[in-house]
Formats: structure tokens, C-alpha cells, sequence
């Protein structure tokens, strides 16, 4: 039987290469029957003849919509009606039974083909996506949110499986949406965003790799550096990272902070020139998913810094995971998803702050420095639960459940 797999998230975007092709091709190979109907943006061609080689030798079935955000609302809607055709056609033509939504848009369209053709739906709820557009839209787009917030109880009431990324996302849900359910915990499964262990393997770098990485990036033998991975924006707390470096160079007197980002390199210009930090002491650089091991390997630390809000009770950063996988320790920052519960220092040589004083930032960095100069704990081994395998196994054990009833 084939499981239609459906993410707005193209397969070729950032987080399809790390979040969404790694388990389909992973769950095709242990006999899995998938098809995969996702958002692609223009311009990924050579992306695309990629995976979809790699999707061709596991037998996964590929169906690719245009991925459209402009004009912001109608852009999007394009998008959804066009997955919801293609949606409705694979399900009628193939005869699908479980359809399996990554995130909410494809999650209202499985909602409404579980009401309409009967299928079994599971509802991968990765992040509070409602909770987050109404804190930061307004006009139009936060009235789109409300209309979506009134769907989500009955999304999540009909769910033949919800999917979260956090026991907090979990035991918040529940208790919004599934009060009066005997044994509403066995409704869900927990899947944090897990990391290719083989590929994020410092151990498998050579030499030669890291004097490629260090050159790229602009640094020299010795340095102590902090790194920031990922995307920059309004969720991930510049000012605040800044300040911790400002406490690095109190203890390292020579570090870099490099940020490996997709963006935002003016943003942490003006913030280092607003809190003086020294341009010279900060690198900043793109790099592709094949890149990205050998930039880890060069940290000593790294900063999770992200805004705690109500919808960041699902939140579960996969750099973590690729972090974790690498041996770096990072300091996080208190109220986003498990991370109170995941990070500490006998585990993975890490540390939360609870605030962002100075005094505790300092701290913060102080005692990471002082324990893993010393520590003989494998942050990677420590971490087992964050690799491809896990999360895999995972989700094949859902997919057994619901096809198999």
C-alpha cells in the first residue's frame, strides 16, 4: 500500500535536503511504498534531476507542484489549491489509503480528504505554525491565521496520528484539543528533528577538509571559535548572541564568532558596530549541506538562541542535532521546546541561561569552557536519540500501526 507523503517544503530547499529526503529515501529503503507530492521553487533544476535520481533507484513516486508566496496570501493560495488537486488525483487514481502531512497547509488538505474519501491521515505537526503566524502577521494575513486557528482542534481531533516534535508540544496539545479522551498520550508520537549521524561526523573529516573549511571562513590555527548556524531573522535573537561573544572574548581573548548563514550578514554587521564588537572579529559565510560538517568541526561552541513564545513549545532546532552529532556543545536559552530538559553539562557539555544578563552570560560561558576543557563526555554518543535512525525508526513504527489496523 502507498503512503502519500505531502510538504510544502520543497524536497530541494534547506530543509527538505536535511528534514524531508533523508526519511522518505530511509523509509523507502525498509520497504516503505511512498509518494511524495511537495512545493518547489523555480530555479532548482539540477536539484531536482538529483534526488529525483535518488528517488527513482528506492521506487519513491515524485510529484512536484510550483511553490508561489508572491503576492504573500494569494501566492500561497495558489500553492495550496494546487497541492490539493494533485492531492485529490494521487489519492482517487492510486487508491491511497494513509496520507502523511508535513506541517500544517498540507495537513488541512489531508484533514479534508480524511472527511471526504474516508483515508487515514497523520498530522506532522512540527511547530505551533498558527501560533506563530498570529504573533507575527497583522491585517489580512493575521485574519488568514484565525480562520486557520479554528481549524487546528478538529485537525488534531480527527488525526489518525499526531506527530510533534517535543513532549511540550505533546502536553500542550492535549490539553487544549483531547481533554475528555481516555488516553489522549497514545494519539501522538514524539519525533524530535533528528541529523544524519554519518554525514555530521567530525571523525570522518580529514586534514585537508578542515584547512579547506578554516580558509573558507576566514580563519587561523588556534583561534577559539563560536559559531552560529542557520537562518537569521526575527525568531533568533542577534542582539543577545552578540552579547554572549562579548563574554567569549572576555575568557578567549582571540575568538571568532562565525556565522554560517543563508543571510543577514548587514544585520550582524550593525549589531557588532551597536555593542562594539570589532568587524575583524566576526566571519560570515554561505555554505552548502556538504560544507556544513567541516564548519561545525572548526567550533569549539555554539549559541541556540531563540525567542520564547508560546509558539515555541514545538520547537526543535535540527542544528542541534547536526551540532550534537559533531561533538560542539552550545548555550541555549531557557522556554523553546525540550531544550530545558535535553541540554546540561554531564549529558552533552552544555548549558541553559535562564536570563540574559551579563553576569549570566558570562557564567554560561565560563562554565562550558572550564568543563569541556577537561571532560571526557561524548557529546555525539550522549546524543543517540537525535540521529536519522531514531527518528526513522520512528515514524516506520507509526506507519506499521495505521496500516496495519
Amino acid at each position: 500500500m502507498t503512503v502519500l507523503y505531502m510538504t510544502q517544503n520543497g524536497v530541494t530547499d534547506h530543509i527538505g535536503r536535511s528534514q524531508v529526503a533523508p526519511y522518505v529515501l530511509s523509509l523507502a529503503r525498509q520497504g516503505f511504498r511512498l509518494h511524495v507530492l511537495s512545493a518547489e521553487k523555480p530555479g532548482q533544476d539540477t536539484l531536482i534531476d538529483k534526488y529525483q535520481q535518488l528517488f527513482d533507484d528506492v521506487g519513491i513516486l515524485w510529484t512536484r507542484v510550483r511553490y508561489r508566496n508572491k503576492p504573500q496570501l494569494v501566492g500561497q493560495a495558489f500553492t495550496q489549491v494546487a497541492m490539493r488537486l494533485a492531492a485529490h488525483r494521487i489519492v482517487r487514481q492510486e487508491g491511497i489509503r494513509l496520507i502523511h502531512c508535513r506541517s500544517f497547509p498540507p495537513a488541512v488538505i489531508g484533514h479534508g480528504l480524511k472527511r471526504a474519501l474516508g483515508v487515514k491521515y497523520i498530522f506532522d505537526f512540527r511547530d505551533f505554525y498558527v501560533d506563530g503566524g498570529l504573533e507575527n502577521r497583522r491585517g489580512l494575513a493575521r485574519l488568514a491565521f484565525r480562520r486557520l486557528k479554528r481549524l487546528e482542534g478538529p485537525m488534531i481531533r480527527d488525526a489518525d496520528k499526531v506527530v510533534c516534535l517535543t513532549d511540550r508540544a505533546r502536553e500542550v496539545l492535549s490539553g487544549w484539543y483531547l481533554s475528555d479522551v481516555h488516553q489522549p498520550e497514545r494519539r501522538f508520537r514524539v519525533i524530535p528533528c533528528c541529523a544524519d549521524f554519518t554525514h555530521f561526523d567530525a571523525a570522518r573529516l580529514t586534514a585537508a577538509d578542515l584547512a579547506r573549511a578554516r580558509e573558507k571562513a576566514g580563519l587561523q590555527p588556534g583561534e577559539f571559535v563560536l559559531l552560529y548556524l542557520g537562518s537569521l531573522g526575527p525568531d533568533y535573537l542577534l542582539p543577545q548572541m552578540v552579547a554572549l561573544f562579548r563574554q567569549v572574548l572576555t575568557v578567549q581573548s582571540r575568538a571568532r564568532f562565525l556565522f554560517a548563514s543563508n543571510n543577514g550578514k548587514e544585520l550582524v554587521e550593525a549589531e557588532c558596530d551597536a555593542q562594539g564588537v570589532a568587524r575583524d572579529a566576526v566571519r560570515f559565510l554561505s555554505a552548502d549541506r556538504e560544507e556544513i560538517p567541516a564548519l561545525i568541526a572548526l567550533a569549539d561552541l555554539s549559541v541556540v538562541f531563540i525567542r520564547a513564545a508560546r509558539s515555541k513549545a514545538g520547537c526543535s532546532p535540527a542544528k542541534l542535532a547536526e551540532l550534537f552529532a559533531c561533538n560542539v556543545p552550545v548555550i541555549a536559552n531557557t522556554g523553546v521546546g525540550d531544550l530545558d530538559n535535553i541540554i546540561s553539562l554531564q549529558r552533552n557539555g552544555s548549558v541553559i541561561v535562564h536570563d540574559f544578563s551579563e553576569e549570566t552570560l558570562r557564567a554560561a560561558v565560563q562554565q562550558v569552557i572550564r568543563f569541556n576543557e577537561t571532560s571526557t563526555v561524548s557529546i555525539r554518543e550522549n546524543s543517540r536519540e537525535f540521529a536519522l535512525e531514531e527518528g526513522v525508526a520512528r515514524y516506520a513504527a507509526v506507519y506499521r500501526e495505521l496500516l496495519n489496523e
